[in-house]
């Protein structure tokens, strides 16, 4: 059972971090690199005089992006953080359908189940609070938002179960309740600053962010799906 667990996990999550990398690299990483050219001057929002754009876009701050955004070490820790970080998710998911199953589920949670579980405890509630940030943008302080971003998860997560595993209204507003706390309770909010990023660049970056993670978690919830079932058709057999 553990084996099976951590393959099917490990498969899946290995399957999400490729599909997730390629489209970090297609959708998401230009947005990045463009955010970044705000961030150091290379680009400048219109609000700024024209004096001042004509200098900050200097020829030398072009050259220095353009090899930035060509750094075949940073693409290579970009790849190893996604996978390693979808090889976890998909451990969690594995982990999560097997509890399901201990506690007595009355029918084999299907991909497109887990998937929108997934989607909703690492993404979406979170992402409420605090959305994806793009460099530039101005954000609390770090150890505050890690901390606001678990209590956040793991809120959705138990609530999530709490839904799953009763159908008392009680218990039904006690989740409610749960999954509400946090949001409740407020992230961490960001100083008042002078933005350096175009608010739709930005809200694109949001976007397309949320979007790849819910295509990643759909990656895991059908591998899951799929291992789990040709696991148990293997072990009636």
């Amino acid at each position: 059972m553990t084996k099976t667990l951590l393959s099917s996990g490990l498969i899946a999550g290995v399957c999400a971090g490729l599909v997730v990398a390629l489209l970090q690299f297609w959708l998401i990483q230009p947005l990045i690199v463009e955010a970044e050219r705000y961030e150091t001057g290379a680009l400048i929002l219109p609000s700024v005089s024209d004096g001042d754009q004509a200098d900050a876009s200097s020829p030398s701050r072009h050259e220095g992006m353009a090899a930035h955004e060509t750094d075949l070490a940073r693409a290579g820790l970009t790849v190893a953080f996604l996978m390693l970080t979808w090889c976890g998710f998909g451990l969690l998911a594995s982990a999560s359908v097997a509890a399901a199953e201990l506690v007595g589920a009355t029918r084999p949670i299907a991909g497109v189940e887990i998937a929108l579980a997934g989607f909703a405890v690492v993404a979406v509630a979170p992402a409420l609070g605090l959305p994806p940030e793009l460099p530039g943008m101005p954000a609390a302080e770090l150890g505050a938002r890690q901390a606001w971003w678990i209590m956040s998860a793991l809120a959705t997560a138990f609530g999530l179960a709490l839904v799953l595993r009763s159908d008392k209204w009680a218990v039904r507003a006690i989740a409610i309740a749960v999954v509400a706390f946090p949001h409740l309770w407020g992230a961490p909010t960001a100083p008042v600053s002078v933005p350096t990023v175009p608010p739709d660049l930005a809200a694109l970056y949001v976007a397309r962010v949320i979007g790849v993670s819910f295509l990643g978690w759909l990656v895991v919830g059908t591998f899951l799906e799929r291992l789990n079932r040709n696991f148990r058709a293997t072990s009636s057999g």
